[in-house]
C-alpha cells in the first residue's frame, strides 16, 4: 500500500491504521521490552509532536507527527510479532504485486520511464526495494521452492523497470545491493565470520583495489563523473547542490527549532519558494524538496531535530549490522542491504523519516527485529550438558 497512492485509498488505509493501533495495544507486552531498549528512535517522533508549538503550519505539523508516531508503532508491532522470514515474505508479497502491475501498465501504455508512478525517481526507488527483497528471497534456502521461483521472476521485473526509469541512483543501487546480497550470503550465512571467510574477503578486496589502481588513473574522467554523464547528469547532481545552498541559508535563519513540518514549501505565501519553483521549472501544484534528507529535516525540525534523527539512524544501522554479523541469516543480510540503500539515498532524496514510507520502515523493522532476536537469544535457557557430570564420592549403597 505504501508504494503508490490511488483515488479513495483511504478506504483501505484508515481501517488498516486503526487495526495496527489496536494491534499495538494488544501486543504491548511483547513491544514494551523492545521499546525500553530502543527508546532512542522515538525521540524524533516525540520532537515532531511538540513542534506544532512553534511551527508555521501547526495543524499540518501535528498531523504529520501523529502519522510518523503511528508508523514507528507499526514497525514495533511487526518486529515484535513476526519472524524475520515472515517479514521477508510479507514484503515480497506486497511489493511484488505492485511490481507486476507496474510492468503491465508501463508496456501496455508505453509509459516506460514512470509506469504507475508520478515520476521516474519514484519508480527507480521502489524498483530498488523490489529488487533487494526479491534477490534476498531468491537466495534464502529456507523459503519454499515456489516462493523462490516467484522471487526470481519479480527480480527480473525489478531490474528491467529500474533500467527503463533511467535513474542513475537506482541503477547503481541495483548493482551494489545485488552484490551485497550475494556476498553476504556467501560469507555470513552460518554464523560469525570465520578466519577463512575473512581471508577470502580481504583477498577479493585486494583484487578490486589493485584493479582500480590500474584502471582509474588511465581514465580521462572520474568513474562518478562518467556514470553521471551517461545518465545525463552533471556534477551539481541536476541542481541539487544549488538547492542545498538555499537550505543552508534557511537553516541560518531558524537554526535550532526550524519552521515545522511543511513550514517552508508554501508556494503561495513564500516568494523564495516561488523563485525556487521557477528556477527548477516546477508547477505551483508540484511537490518539491531539498533532495537531501538532512537538509530537509534541519530546515523543518531544526538542528535539534536533525541531531535526534541522526542518532536514531546510527542506532538503527548499528543494530542491523549486529544482526547480520551475529544472527547471520538471509533476512538479516537483507535488512543490512536495505539499510545501506537507505543511507545512500538520504544524501540525494528527502523522504527519510516520512510517515508510511515502506522504503524506510524496513530499516526500523530490521533494527528492531535484530534487537528482539538478539534479546531472545541471550535470555533463552542454555542446554544442560551432562558430559562433565561426576558421581559423588563416598556414596553408601542405597543412599539417596
Amino acid at each position: 500500500m505504501t508504494f503508490i497512492q490511488f483515488p479513495m485509498d483511504e478506504l483501505i488505509l484508515y481501517p488498516l491504521a486503526l487495526y495496527y493501533a489496536w494491534a499495538v495495544w494488544r501486543d504491548q507486552g511483547k513491544i514494551a521490552p523492545i521499546l525500553a531498549r530502543s527508546w532512542i528512535i522515538m525521540l524524533f517522533p516525540m520532537w515532531c509532536l511538540i513542534s506544532p508549538l512553534w511551527a508555521v503550519v501547526p495543524v499540518t505539523a501535528f498531523k504529520k507527527a501523529v502519522y510518523l508516531t503511528l508508523t514507528m508503532a507499526i514497525c514495533y508491532q511487526v518486529a515484535a510479532t513476526m519472524s524475520p522470514r515472515r517479514i521477508l515474505h510479507g514484503i515480497l508479497l506486497a511489493t511484488g504485486i505492485i511490481g507486476v502491475i507496474n510492468i503491465v501498465y508501463a508496456f501496455g501504455t508505453g509509459d516506460l520511464r514512470t509506469g504507475i508512478f508520478v515520476q521516474k525517481n519514484y519508480m527507480g526507488k521502489y524498483m530498488v526495494v523490489l529488487w533487494v527483497i526479491a534477490s534476498a528471497v531468491l537466495l534464502d534456502r529456507g523459503s519454499a521452492w515456489w516462493i523462490r521461483v516467484c522471487a526470481s521472476g519479480i527480480a527480473v521485473i525489478a531490474v528491467i523497470m529500474t533500467f527503463l526509469s533511467e535513474s542513475a541512483t537506482a541503477v547503481m543501487l541495483v548493482a551494489v545491493t545485488g552484490l551485497i546480497n550475494i556476498c553476504g550470503s556467501l560469507f555470513l550465512i552460518g554464523g560469525l565470520l570465520r578466519a577463512g571467510r575473512i581471508a577470502a574477503i580481504c583477498f577479493c578486496l585486494s583484487l578490486v583495489a589493485g584493479a582500480g589502481a590500474i584502471v582509474i588513473p588511465s581514465l580521462q574522467k572520474s568513474p562518478v563523473e562518467a556514470v553521471l554523464n551517461h545518465f545525463g547528469k552533471d556534477t551539481t547532481l541536476t541542481g541539487r547542490t544549488v538547492l542545498w545552498d538555499y537550505a543552508e541559508d534557511q537553516i541560518a535563519k531558524e537554526p535550532w527549532l526550524g519552521v515545522g513540518e511543511n513550514g517552508f514549501w508554501r508556494y503561495r505565501s513564500s516568494p523564495l519558494v516561488q523563485k525556487l519553483y521557477e528556477e527548477f521549472h516546477k508547477s505551483p501544484g508540484d511537490n518539491f524538496n531539498f533532495h537531501n534528507s538532512y537538509y530537509e529535516i534541519a530546515v523543518h525540525q531544526g538542528l535539534i531535530g536533525l541531531a535526534l534523527a541522526v542518532m536514531a539512524l546510527i542506532w538503527g544501522a548499528w543494530q542491523v549490522l549486529r544482526g547480520a554479523l551475529v544472527l547471520a541469516g538471509v533476512a538479516q543480510i537483507y535488512f543490512l542491504t536495505q539499510t545501506l540503500t537507505v543511507l545512500a539515498r538520504t544524501m540525494t532524496e528527502a523522504d527519510f523519516l516520512k510517515p508510511f514510507s515502506l522504503f524506510h520502515m524496513i530499516l526500523w523493522i530490521g533494527a528492531l527485529s535484530a534487537l528482539s532476536q538478539l534479546r531472545s537469544r541471550r535470555t533463552a535457557p542454555r542446554p544442560v550438558s551432562l558430559s562433565g557430570y561426576r558421581a559423588p564420592l563416598h556414596r553408601r549403597p542405597g543412599s539417596i
